[in-house]
C-alpha cells in the first residue's frame, strides 16, 4: 500500500495554526494592559484573543498534533496490498483511499470516550469534552453530511477527469482514530469504524460492488499521481520564487 502525503499543505496549515496562536496571546495581552485604560478596547482584544487563539488551537489540533489522521492511516493500512493507495491532502475531501472498487472517502474523527448514534442523533460522552473542544478540539458534528458531500465533490470531479462508460464508484466511511474510542454506531447512516476495522471493511466490506477493470484502475492511479506531481510542482516553483 502506497501512502502519499501533501506536505507542503500541512507546512502551511502548521504556519497558520502559529501566527494565529501569536496572535491570540498578543491580543489577549493588550487586552490586560488597557484595561485600566479602556474596558471597551479591553474587552475588544479580550474577545479577539479568544477567537485567534481558538482558531489556532483548532489547525494545531487537525493539522499538527500527532498522530494525524494521514499518520493513523498510514499505519493502519500498511499490509494491504499494492493495489490500495492513501492520498492525503491532495483533493477535495481530506483522506482518500484508491482501490480495486474504486474512491473511499475517510472522514477522520479524533474523539475519545464513548461515541454512539441514537435517536437520530451522535453522542459523545468523554471528561472534560467541553473543555477540550473549546480548545480548539473539533467535534463529531454530523459526518454523515461531510461525507455525503465530498462524495458528490469527488464523484463530479471523477466523471469529469475519467470520461468513459466504466464509472468510478466513490463510497464513504467516517472513521474514529482515538484507540481509546467506545464505538456504537451499528444504526448510523454512513458507516462508523474504529481503526483496527478499516483494513479488513477495506477488503471484504465492498465485496458484491463491481471490481474496476485493470486498464481502469491504471488510469485513476494515473490521474490520482498526476495531482501529487502538479502539488510537488507548484510547491517546487513557489520555492524557487521566494528564494
Amino acid at each position: 500500500m502506497e501512502s502519499f502525503v501533501n506536505q507542503p499543505f500541512l507546512d502551511k496549515r502548521r504556519k497558520w495554526a502559529s501566527w494565529a496562536s501569536y496572535a491570540g496571546l498578543a491580543a489577549l495581552f493588550a487586552g490586560i494592559l488597557t484595561a485600566t485604560r479602556s474596558l471597551l478596547i479591553s474587552y475588544l482584544c479580550l474577545m479577539l484573543g479568544v477567537i485567534a487563539a481558538s482558531i489556532g488551537a483548532y489547525l494545531s489540533n487537525r493539522y499538527v498534533r500527532e498522530p494525524r489522521g494521514d499518520q493513523v492511516l498510514t499505519r493502519t493500512l500498511e499490509g494491504l496490498d499494492k493495489r490500495y493507495a492513501l492520498y492525503s491532502y491532495y483533493l477535495s475531501t481530506a483522506h482518500v483511499i484508491a482501490s480495486h472498487f474504486g474512491l473511499m472517502v475517510v472522514a477522520t474523527r479524533p474523539q475519545k470516550g464513548q461515541v454512539g448514534f441514537a435517536d437520530g442523533k451522535w453522542q459523545h460522552r468523554a471528561r472534560w469534552r467541553f473543555v477540550t473542544q473549546f480548545l480548539g478540539e473539533p467535534s463529531i458534528g454530523r459526518p454523515e453530511l461531510t461525507v455525503r458531500d465530498d462524495v458528490e465533490s469527488l464523484e463530479q470531479w471523477v466523471a469529469s477527469a475519467l470520461p468513459g462508460e466504466e464509472h468510478v464508484p466513490v463510497n464513504g466511511l467516517v472513521l474514529f482514530t482515538n484507540p481509546d474510542v467506545e464505538l456504537d454506531a451499528a444504526d448510523a447512516p454512513i458507516k462508523a469504524l474504529k481503526t483496527n476495522d478499516l483494513a479488513a471493511y477495506l477488503r471484504t466490506g465492498l465485496k458484491g460492488q463491481p471490481v474496476l477493470s485493470t486498464s481502469r484502475q491504471k488510469e485513476l492511479r494515473r490521474l490520482l499521481d498526476g495531482v501529487v506531481e502538479a502539488s510537488a510542482a507548484e510547491a517546487q516553483t513557489k520555492g524557487k520564487r521566494k528564494a
